[in-house]
């Protein structure tokens, strides 16, 4: 794990930062009893709480928490708070045994950062707006007719027509769609798509840096056939910029779907999933996510279609973290399987 900047807990709204103690003894009080209930922890937390470290990479658990808009951030808390009180124990190490009275003074200087840093309580609180646009953007999908998609796809223009399907069919971001995606048919007549992500971090492996959706039925199948003719195996050239989205909104606004936009797409694909019954872990691996979490932000069973392409694989680069809530829950009468790797 990588040591926090010296002022890495300024860069949010927090509470004023106290001063913290100069005597050496007052700041290993600090830290000592932080380290002492960490050592005394399961070693799956332990195991846990050193991802989290990794995943901070020396930022500030509110900072980070902030700015991915997490609702629970408490292990991310609890992980930052022993990191600190290791770089707390390392600096006033430091301050004793620095070849130079200079040397000493920093390390000292930065003991007492650490200090104050551990001594602030600060509140979380997710910012309302975030909620309310997520909520916006699922709620879109209500009332509108079972076919709004194959209209929208009639109405869009026939150069935007092919990327809109593959939003509609992988429910892929609209900035995935500035990636080349590579279709390919199967022998069991199955449609195979590989999709570069986006939204994507190695530093806090967040986001997939790929994912293969392997897919059969409704859309899947009119695409299979037109890649058939190609020779089986086509890549879908990128299509950079804003005018997919804006070509998405035109047409959904031509056709009185006043809130519909591109990610209402996205929402609608995990609708489908949802009311498949999918998966809880191919429905996150789908949507390109790490964190089994985030897939409840996104569409509702009460507005998918259950007779829509079945979902029958799914393959992503990064393991999924977080609680598994049924792992018993398989796709609706479809083989299936779900897989993480390293490629």
């Amino acid at each position: 794990m990588r040591r926090p900047d010296k002022n890495s807990d300024s860069s949010t709204k927090k509470p004023a930062t106290p001063v913290a103690p100069s005597d050496r003894g007052a700041l290993r009080a600090i830290a000592k009893p932080i380290l002492d209930r960490y050592n005394g922890l399961a070693e799956s937390t332990k195991a846990e709480y050193r991802q989290i470290m990794l995943r901070l990479d020396g930022a500030h658990w509110h900072d980070y928490a902030t700015a991915r808009q997490l609702r629970n951030p408490v292990a991310l808390r609890a992980a930052w708070r022993v990191s600190m009180a290791h770089w707390l124990s390392e600096a006033l190490r430091e301050s004793e045994h620095a070849p130079t009275a200079e040397a000493r003074t920093a390390a000292r200087a930065l003991a007492r950062n650490y200090a104050a840093q551990l001594m602030t309580e600060e509140q979380y609180v997710l910012p309302q707006k975030q909620r309310c646009n997520s909520k916006a953007k699922r709620s879109s999908l209500a009332g509108l007719p079972s076919n709004w998609r194959d209209q929208l796809l009639g109405a869009i223009p026939s150069k935007h027509q092919l990327h809109c399907a593959m939003m509609v069919l992988t429910g892929a971001r609209p900035e995935e769609l500035g990636k080349p995606i590579e279709l390919r048919v199967l022998p069991d007549s199955s449609l195979e798509i590989l999709i570069q992500g986006a939204k994507v971090s190695d530093n806090t492996d967040a986001g997939q840096t790929w994912r293969r959706l392997t897919l059969r039925g409704g859309l899947a199948e009119q695409l299979r056939q037109a890649v058939v003719r190609k020779g089986g195996h086509i890549t879908v050239a990128p299509k950079q910029g804003l005018g997919l989205q804006k070509a998405i909104a035109a047409a959904a606004q031509k056709l009185g779907f006043q809130s519909v936009s591109a990610y209402s797409l996205r929402h609608a694909f995990a609708a489908d999933l949802k009311a498949q019954k999918a998966d809880p872990d191919a429905i996150s691996l789908a949507l390109g996510h790490v964190s089994r979490a985030s897939k409840s932000r996104y569409g509702s069973a009460r507005n998918g279609r259950a007779g829509r392409a079945i979902l029958l694989a799914v393959e992503a680069d990064r393991t999924l973290r977080g609680e598994v809530r049924d792992p018993k829950i398989l796709f609706a009468d479809q083989p299936s399987f779900v897989k993480t790797k390293r490629r």
